[in-house]
Parts: C-alpha cells; sequence; structure tokens
C-alpha cells in the first residue's frame, strides 16, 4: 500500500543492512576527444539513505539523494581521488543539507527540514554553497559562493564557473516514489566545434524522453558520444555508508569544553547520541570522557 506524501515510510525503520548494492559512477572522454562527462547511476543509493533517516519523507530524501549524486559527480573530475564535502545552507524547506563522500567508495547525507517552511523548493536564497576538498596530502580546499536561482544542479554548475571556471552542464533526477536516480555531468572543451556543442546540448535537452531506469552509465555514455566508443577513464563503486565510530564521536566530544560536558551528562547515566548520518545511536558514559559526577550505566 503506498504510503501518503509528508508520512515516514515504516518500510526503512529497520537497521542499515550491513551490506546493500552499490551505486557506479564513470568519468568518460567521448571518442571525438571534444568532451569530459561522468554518468552516475544513483538509485542503490536511495535504500540506505531512507534506512539511514527514517524520519524523512520520501520528498525530502529526493533532493538529498539529488545533493549525493552532485558530490560524486564533482569528486569524479579529480577520479574520486581525495574526499569531496558538499554544503549547503538555504532558506528553502531545507535549512541545511551535507553530502560526504570519501575515496574508499563510501558516501553518506543529511539534510535538516525548515519548519517554518512548508511548501516550494527545497534549496532558496539567501544562502551559500560551500565545497570542501581534502586531498591525498591532507591539503584542504574551501570553495564558498553565494547561492544562485536554481535547484542543486544550477548550485553546482555556478561553482564550476565561478570558483573553477569550467563550463559545465549538470543534470539530476530522483523519483520519489520510485527511487530511480542518478546524475550526469558534461564539460565540452574549450575547443568544442560550434556543430558538436550544439549536439550535445541536444543530446543533453533529449534526456527528459528517457526513463529513469534507463539512464545507465553505459546508455548514457553512448547517449552523450552519438553512439558506442566513449574512453571511461575511471570507475568507482559507492555505497551509502556512514563512517562514524564510537571512538571518533568520543574524540569529537572531547574537545567540547568541561563545562558543555557536565551539562550533557547532568541528568546522570549514559547520554544517547544518534548520529545524523545513519541513524545509528551511541550511549557514552561520562567516565569515557573524565567527566565526573552522575551515575555510570552500561
Amino acid at each position: 500500500m503506498p504510503v501518503p506524501a509528508g508520512v515516514p515510510d515504516p518500510r526503512y525503520n529497520d537497521p542499515m543492512p550491513a551490506t546493500l548494492p552499490p551505486a557506479r559512477v564513470i568519468r568518460a572522454l567521448t571518442s571525438d576527444r571534444q568532451i569530459r562527462f561522468a554518468a552516475l547511476d544513483a538509485s542503490p543509493l536511495w535504500d540506505g539513505l531512507r534506512r539511514g533517516h527514517p524520519h524523512l519523507e520520501a520528498g525530502a530524501c529526493a533532493p538529498l539523494v539529488e545533493l549525493l549524486a552532485a558530490a560524486l559527480l564533482l569528486q569524479s573530475r579529480n577520479f574520486f581521488s581525495e574526499r569531496l564535502q558538499l554544503l549547503f545552507k538555504t532558506s528553502g524547506r531545507a535549512k541545511a543539507m551535507v553530502a560526504d563522500a570519501w575515496p574508499t567508495g563510501d558516501i553518506r547525507g543529511v539534510l535538516d527540514p525548515n519548519p517554518a517552511v512548508t511548501s516550494g523548493p527545497w534549496v532558496a536564497g539567501p544562502g551559500l554553497v560551500q565545497v570542501m576538498r581534502s586531498n591525498p596530502s591532507g591539503q584542504p580546499y574551501v570553495g564558498t559562493l553565494a547561492l544562485a536561482e536554481g535547484g542543486i544542479q544550477a548550485q553546482v554548475e555556478a561553482y564550476l564557473l565561478q570558483s573553477e571556471q569550467v563550463a559545465a552542464s549538470m543534470t539530476l533526477w530522483c523519483d520519489p516514489s520510485t527511487g530511480e536516480s542518478g546524475g550526469l555531468l558534461v564539460e565540452p572543451m574549450p575547443d568544442c566545434p560550434k556543430e558538436r556543442l550544439a549536439g550535445l546540448v541536444a543530446a543533453v535537452e533529449g534526456l527528459e524522453v528517457v526513463p529513469g531506469w534507463e539512464r545507465t552509465p553505459a546508455f548514457l555514455a553512448d547517449w552523450i558520444n552519438m553512439g558506442p566508443g566513449a574512453e571511461v577513464q575511471a570507475t568507482a563503486e559507492i555505497r551509502y555508508h556512514c563512517r562514524c565510530t564510537r571512538e571518533a564521536l568520543v574524540a569529537t566530544l572531547s574537545g567540547f569544553t568541561r563545562d558543555r560536558l557536565q551539562e550533557l551528562f547532568e541528568p546522570g547515566g549514559p547520554v544517547e547520541i544518534r548520529c545524523d548520518y545513519c541513524g545509528k545511536t551511541y550511549h557514552l558514559l561520562a567516565a569515557e570522557l573524565g567527566v565526573q559526577g552522575g551515575t555510570d550505566a552500561t
């Protein structure tokens, strides 16, 4: 039986399975070497995200899946060699959205609904977009710009143009009734002939008639290449997987002030903390953080 709009789906209240089928993303170059592109089937991420966020309705999970797809497509530009975090702060139905993609093939995300906005777009200005990269040497990069007009794909296109001087087109989709989702990022070379560019525009616009289930990376590669023969330069399998651990949580809380920790453990007994990314709960004891007072329990 369909679940009414706005109601969390009880099918996703069960704990997240140890393994879920991976999503697949490719980075490729057309056979005429005029267009770089990345294509992603994000549908396998839907189940993991729904189980990690059972309190969110399907309509809220759809933009979050699109944000995950956008982060993976951006990550493909450096052949999945770095950690990439994509943060939106908006005045729309989503107060904040985060996607966190790791070079190991793990991705996670979170959406914070805005209780003051119950209709309209999930992403709306004023607000900001922030892209954070951590390369293998550990050198961080942070790019920040104000929200542009439009949805997630428009924000990423504006970021690439303003921060990296790259003219690109991003297409994202997610059907909240089925979870069918994915993305496509195309980057024509600076000397791409006008007739080839016109063909690319027609191909991207023509995707509207292609059903979501058919938009696999292999199909999209042939679609953008206008036939078989695109050169796949990198492939990655992605799973929705949270990297939270008890040890990491203790390390984070250890940075809190002594007064703040005393407030957290004031009721006595363990404190329950829920991971925003995957829904896993941890019960921490005061003694684990060297906090005196309260009653510890196991």
